[in-house]
């Protein structure tokens, strides 16, 4: 099952600031640990790598390339409200905007990660976070506006492929003028 671990009645807010602060925690330990692994690296090689990373992604992406990146495989527990209605989901939140709690449902997050890594500065690796945590709000507050049981599920599964491109394509794009711009 695709859909959100949020219903309605429970504090979405919360859930959706959890997110984006899971997100901006993760793309700063990436950035602090890309200072570790830039140092040694010409800008020229770290270019270079984060191009091969985005490459693999997208073959990913499109079923071409069949790598088995990690996640954690596990679907929402009943303990998310083990904190409270609000504490909890806001908990939840943060460990799923981290990638490091459940399923990511595409590839294009690890190219990000990649990116972050090898090539961004401070608030770009901020601004990557954030954008990571929006995209998983916007998924969860999109299936609530489906009442019925595994309707947006339904709708996911019939429109994913061209979505699935079309988000395939922008993030290259977008990824790809990030990397000609660090390369000026």
């Amino acid at each position: 099952m695709l859909s959100s671990p949020v219903r309605r009645g429970t504090p979405v807010l919360a859930f959706c600031l959890g997110l984006v602060a899971g997100g901006t925690v993760t793309a700063s330990v990436l950035l602090v640990a890309g200072s570790l692994v830039r140092a040694p690296l010409p800008q020229a090689a770290r270019c270079a790598i984060a191009v091969a990373a985005l490459a693999a992604m997208l073959l990913q992406e499109r079923g071409l390339l069949r790598l088995r990146l990690p996640e954690n495989r596990r679907l929402v527990p009943e303990s998310v409200f083990r904190l409270g209605r609000h504490l909890g989901p806001l908990a939840f939140g943060v460990e799923m905007g981290t990638g490091a709690r459940t399923y990511l449902p595409s590839a294009l997050p690890y190219a990000a990660a990649a990116a972050v890594l090898l090539l961004a500065s401070a608030p770009a690796a901020l601004g990557a976070g954030a954008g990571f945590g929006l995209g998983r709000a916007l998924m969860t507050t999109s299936s609530l506006r489906y009442g019925a049981e595994g309707g947006w599920d339904e709708e996911w599964l019939r429109r994913s492929g061209r979505l699935g491109s079309l988000l395939a394509f922008g993030f290259a794009a977008s990824l790809a003028a990030i990397i000609v711009a660090a390369v000026r």
